[in-house]
């Protein structure tokens, strides 16, 4: 006969599975808000009253992190008064004895805990500020994105009333995953607009396609002639520019020519982040010839080389390559094979793409 199992469970899990009916609901409420999209300003405030009654609390006081200048921004805030809240923000953030510890802390965290209740009551901070809303007990929650902090929650009960335990950080620990997720969607979506807003009006109003990538190959941004551009080519041509576009910014050796198009790059700062964007530039170009000469000094193909992409393009498969040349079918693999390694091309069609397209003939 098998001993019955033991199921060992977390601190969280024992807080957490004592939630009332009520309190679960609460809970589920403040998580699907979170889940919403929406500015950091307005979804904090939608959260406040649930977290007030879900923790059972008076105050609430919430920020944004600035991390270019290190302080904290955007105050939200419910039963306290706004004005003492945005006195933290010119004042008192620069005089808190207990928030430098506190956002530390990648886990809600009891005030108590950095700071023991007589010590606090002898501040400055404690008497001039926090008393202001009668803000005694509290405890923070702070949001991280690897190492940059985005933003908090800042949980006080009035002097009488018991301070917080295990249970509050447990719920706190429950909702941190949701509210960090919250924060950054946002800073990501409101990045996507400024820079979108930025290149819409700097270079909508030219008939130039302009596609914006970031340093790492990433595509960000297309304006409106780029828009057309992409309409007006097949799905595999369009993915077979932006790839040979994207790896020769992250190779550094953007090709000056794609099929029809003619291509220059700007490399740049983001005016969003100052992190460096090349903007790369297609302009419509005439139809040439290709020669062997011209293909070997433009991609640096061996002749051997030069031979098979040829042939390629003619349509013959790798036996008819082997037959015409008159070498063996492995020896084409093998050219085949650098030729995808040199051009960073994964198959025939993008071989073709990446250097005969748009030609007006082609010759050995």
């Amino acid at each position: 006969m098998k001993a019955p199992q033991t199921v060992v469970c977390s601190e969280r899990e024992r807080e957490l599975g004592n939630l009332t009916s009520d309190e679960t609901t609460i809970l589920l409420g403040i998580l699907e808000k979170l889940s919403a999209p929406g500015n950091p300003h307005d979804f904090r405030q939608e959260i406040s009253e649930d977290l007030l009654r879900l923790l059972k609390s008076d105050v609430l006081a919430s920020y944004l992190w600035k991390e270019d200048e290190h302080v904290f921004e955007d105050f939200v805030g419910l039963g306290l008064d706004p004005v003492n809240g945005e006195r933290y923000l010119s004042h008192f953030q620069f005089h808190d004895p207990i928030t430098c510890f506190l956002h530390r802390r990648r886990t809600a965290t009891l005030v108590c805990d950095v700071m023991p209740q007589r010590e606090l009551e002898k501040t400055e901070f404690f008497n001039d500020f926090l008393m202001k809303d009668g803000q005694h007990h509290g405890v923070n929650l702070h949001a991280y994105d690897g190492d940059t902090e985005l933003g908090d929650l800042r949980i006080w009960r009035t002097k009488g009333r018991p301070d917080f335990g295990k249970r509050e950080i447990a719920l706190l620990d429950t909702i941190l995953p949701h509210f960090r997720n919250a924060l950054l969607n946002a800073r990501m979506m409101r990045r996507t607009e400024g820079i979108e807003a930025f290149w819409t009006q700097l270079v909508d109003s030219i008939d130039v396609g302009l596609f914006l990538f970031d340093e790492k190959g990433c595509l960000l941004y297309l304006n409106e002639r780029a828009r057309r551009i992409e309409k007006e080519l097949q799905p595999d041509e369009y993915s077979s520019l932006c790839s040979h576009v994207s790896s020769g910014i992250r190779g550094n050796r953007l090709p000056v020519d794609w099929g029809p198009f003619s291509l220059s790059v700007l490399r740049m700062p983001s005016p969003q982040n100052w992190r460096p964007v090349a903007a790369v530039l297609l302009h419509p170009r005439a139809s040439r010839p290709v020669t062997a000469e011209l293909l070997r000094a433009t991609y640096r193909l061996t002749p051997r080389e030069t031979e098979i992409c040829i042939l390629v393009y003619k349509g013959l498969k790798d036996e008819e390559i082997a037959r015409t040349l008159g070498i063996g079918f492995a020896t084409v693999r093998t050219h085949m094979k650098r030729l995808f390694a040199k051009l960073e091309v994964v198959n025939r069609s993008e071989l073709v793409y990446c250097m005969l397209e748009g030609v007006s003939g082609i010759s050995l």
